[in-house]
């Protein structure tokens, strides 16, 4: 039963907490009993969205986004999740429509959401869209290792060898246990024939990092 005592900020913040801990269900139904209180809560129904997306409900976060960008044309974190929607769908073309509006009102200040576009249009093998936006996210963000590796594990799958060794080395400037960016920079090296560099970046990762559970 909806709580009328809660705000419609502490339900988002309820949902954010159990959507990060992994409980998608249990978002999923606070924030539906949010909106039940808050039809005309954007934040509400971007959540919504999102954690439809992260249960592979497409169609169903699609519906999302599409509400809350009814209600705020220009919300940028709905659309940049609608534009996710669409690279799950194939529709390419809408999907960089949308990610170019969010970009054009200003979401080069949010490093999370540029991470986020780069990501998606990386996992759609879109690399020299996703290396446009890491582009963005390093010039903005510059004390950031996350966008510095991302750069590089783009500028490899684009054949650009130089380029990504070099990006993974200034990430690991700033994070020495970005140890992704490591292991990754360390096959790099291996596949250049500079086993001793390879060698000397691997020493340098944990124990931990290099189990695999297969």
């Amino acid at each position: 039963m909806a709580n009328p005592f809660l705000s419609s900020e502490e339900y988002d913040e309820r949902a954010h907490r159990m959507y990060d801990n992994g409980d998608y269900e249990g978002a999923l139904e606070t924030l539906k009993e949010g909106i039940q209180l808050y039809p005309h809560s954007v934040e509400l129904y971007v959540g919504l969205g999102y954690t439809r997306l992260a249960r592979e409900e497409y169609a169903w976060a699609r519906q999302d986004f599409e509400r809350a960008l009814v209600l705020d044309g220009e919300h940028e974190d709905a659309l940049v999740g609608l534009g996710e929607v669409m690279l799950r769908f194939g529709r390419r073309h809408d999907a960089l429509a949308y990610f170019e509006k969010a970009r054009e009102t200003g979401c080069s200040d949010d490093l999370d959401l540029l991470l986020s576009m780069g990501r998606a249009l990386y996992r759609e093998r879109m690399f020299e869209h996703a290396r446009e936006v890491f582009v963005e996210a390093v010039r903005v963000h510059r004390d950031s290792a996350e966008s510095l590796a991302a750069l590089g594990y783009t500028l490899h799958r684009l054949n650009d060898e130089t380029g990504a060794r070099r990006e993974l080395r200034s990430a690991l400037e700033l994070d020495p246990e970005l140890f992704e960016a490591r292991i990754y920079l360390a096959h790099l090296l291996y596949d250049t024939g500079d086993w001793g560099a390879a060698l000397r970046e691997f020493e340098r990762v944990t124990l931990t990092e290099h189990w695999d559970s297969l």
